[in-house]
């Protein structure tokens, strides 16, 4: 097992001094109190950086409030476009919104959740038939594995990376601006 070493060296140059006579009124050693802004520093950037997460399931439904926002008339525009390109109202897509910029996590339009539950219909399929295989072979049966089989299983496979992409990509280009 390798020992990880926990020191941090650093070159103060001009501000040891004063960084020392500082500490000094602290009533702290130098090194600990550098210690303790780093804590301090790194507990304020998980506060910041921690994403909230967001879980709701049908028998727990919290009560919706209402808010209301003031939009440009191509602010509106614009959102009832996507909305309607994504196959959702307004609400759904503003809402969608704010859920991405509060968990950091996507949220799917009504197309882009068709693609993926079609997508692990697929790979559902392909798993099949690598179990029907190997079932076969455990069995002690030869089982043929021609270049057709992998071409297939390939293709369905390719089907799946293209399909997820696409959705992904679209959730990306969804929140960026232009």
């Amino acid at each position: 097992m390798v020992k990880k070493k926990s020191y941090l060296n650093v070159y103060l140059g001009t501000v040891k001094e004063p960084w020392v006579d500082y500490c000094n009124t602290l009533g702290k050693k130098p090194g600990a109190a550098i210690k303790e802004a780093i804590e301090q520093q790194l507990a304020k950037a998980e506060a910041n950086f921690q994403p909230k997460t967001y879980r709701q399931t049908e028998s727990v439904k919290e009560p919706k409030e209402r808010f209301e926002i003031l939009l440009t008339t191509s602010e509106k525009a614009a959102i009832k476009d996507r909305a309607s390109t994504e196959r959702c109202s307004m609400r759904r897509w503003i809402v969608d919104a704010i859920r991405t910029g509060l968990t950091h996590e996507p949220q799917f339009s009504m197309s882009e959740i068709d693609a993926l539950g079609e997508s692990n219909y697929q790979l559902l399929a392909l798993g099949r038939n690598l179990n029907q295989i190997a079932r076969r072979l455990n069995e002690g049966h030869y089982e043929p594995v021609t270049v057709e089989r992998i071409d297939a299983l390939s293709r369905l496979i390719d089907k799946h990376t293209d399909i997820v992409s696409d959705a992904i990509r679209a959730s990306l280009e969804r929140w960026s601006l232009e």
